[in-house]
């Protein structure tokens, strides 16, 4: 799946950002002698629709679609495969030009909408003992046009159709975004500040702030930035243990923030945006759930406007941690709440049969037998990529 060298030439539309597209777009057209309102129906076609292919852009000319192919690339990563649970979960694997490859999960939940799990980097320099995409080693940071796709492409599989949450649209096409995939968001602050600007941006995909979060292992200076930049977007902060000797195990970056610098920047981040921090406490068993624990995880609440998300283990090749099981994360968190009174939750683990649940991501196809006719089309695809001229999911 190699890039065609015509593709050299050519305009990542996604990775101009919410400054820079509309005049771009606005600018060419007028070479070509195009009227300026073409610029934002394409707009609304890539960002609104979900259309990732020029061609399919019926409401434009031929000779425009034509020549807009010729110009800009809507495809700045390669859909490499994809794997279907058996809750419906879907974890889709993309390939970039220079080989990476990075995967991104489609989650159904029980209102009818769903949620996009996103990546920021192709492996992660931080290396916590427990994660997948940490065994990898540090990756490269994506570009913000390589995060968009991930967003975009859900909404239809590329195709386009009625606007997001129109009144038109149907329930699947209204998506919840959380960048809990590989990497560490905040280490790549700029490419995600950007693509976070036009998920958000009127004129672009429209996603409301609050249907955004952003996850991290806790960056101070990052969060602090983060929450002035965009204080309604919800912040995630992956605790995991609630003593610094613990986390340092678990976390190597947690040497160099211990928790009462990182309690401090949550107060400022609590200031700031005056919303609710998110704590989310991975439950391993024998590690961090004794009754220590849980009680200095609640200490920890109470000093902060929060809420506490808790995540039990999925497992990881490789690594002998045991997962939870329900009964024993029931009652951890009624423990936790008669502890703290403050919010305490349970995440479903979606997509552990594929490797796509959190902590899970590595970067591997995991198809499952179940999946065998997705896998099948995914091949399918595949090989009409190879043969084709375009780089998106084949038609």
């Amino acid at each position: 799946m190699k890039k065609q060298d015509s593709n050299k030439s050519k305009v990542s539309l996604l990775d101009l950002g919410a400054n820079k597209a509309a005049a771009h777009l606005t600018e060419q057209l007028g070479h070509w002698g195009v009227k300026p309102f073409r610029g934002k129906q394409i707009l609304r076609q890539v960002f609104q629709r979900g259309t990732l292919d020029f061609a399919l852009m019926t409401d434009l000319p031929i000779e425009l679609r034509s020549r807009l192919a010729s110009a800009y690339e809507l495809y700045p990563l390669l859909t490499a495969g994809k794997s279907v649970s058996r809750d419906r979960t879907i974890k889709q694997l993309w390939r970039a030009d220079d080989g990476s490859v990075v995967e991104s999960v489609v989650i159904p939940m029980q209102r009818g909408h769903r949620t996009v799990c996103l990546s920021t980097q192709t492996g992660c320099a931080l290396g916590c003992s427990f994660c997948a995409t940490g065994r990898l080693g540090a990756g490269r940071n994506l570009s913000a046009g390589e995060i968009l796709v991930q967003t975009i492409h859900p909404v239809s599989g590329g195709q386009g159709g009625e606007i997001r949450d129109s009144d038109n649209a149907n329930s699947d096409r209204s998506l919840n975004y959380v960048f809990m995939g590989m990497g560490e968001p905040m280490l790549n602050y700029e490419n995600l500040a950007s693509a976070i600007r036009v998920m958000n941006h009127n004129d672009f995909m429209q996603v409301g702030a609050r249907r955004i979060t952003v996850s991290t292992v806790g960056l101070p200076e990052q969060m602090v930035r983060f929450s002035t930049e965009f204080p309604q977007v919800k912040l995630a902060l992956s605790l995991h243990a609630a003593e610094d000797k613990l986390r340092r195990n678990l976390m190597p970056v947690a040497a160099k923030t211990p928790l009462p610098e990182l309690i401090k920047a949550c107060h400022e981040c609590n200031r700031i945006t005056g919303r609710r921090i998110t704590l989310e406490y991975l439950v391993l068993p024998g590690i961090n759930d004794s009754e220590s624990d849980i009680t200095a995880l609640a200490r920890i609440s109470k000093r902060l406007s929060c809420k506490i998300n808790l995540i039990g283990y999925n497992p990881v090749d490789g690594l002998t941690f045991r997962k939870p099981t329900h009964p024993e994360l029931i009652q951890l968190r009624d423990k936790l709440f008669e502890l703290c009174k403050t919010a305490v939750t349970i995440r479903d683990p979606h997509g552990n049969d594929i490797a796509g649940a959190c902590g899970q991501l590595a970067g591997v196809r995991t198809p499952g037998a179940h999946a065998r006719r997705a896998v099948r089309t995914e091949k399918r695809e595949a090989g009409r990529q190879r043969g084709g001229k375009g780089r998106g999911p084949a038609r």
